[in-house]
């Protein structure tokens, strides 16, 4: 609503399902002994209002 007010110039979407495969995946790793990175980092996607009504369409 701020952003289609003119509010909100910007925010990030953090990826629920991007974070849950990078914790599967590397929990499948860790269970067979592959080494996984300390961190692992899923990226964020950049929400503008040209972009927003694509990510209004997943909630």
């Amino acid at each position: 609503a701020a952003m289609q007010a003119g509010d909100l110039d910007a925010t990030v979407f953090q990826d629920a399902a991007g974070q849950g495969a990078g914790a599967l995946d590397a929990a499948l790793k860790l269970a067979k002994g592959e080494k996984v990175e300390h961190k692992v980092y899923v990226p964020f996607q950049l929400v503008t209002p040209a972009n927003i009504d694509k990510f209004l369409k997943k909630n």
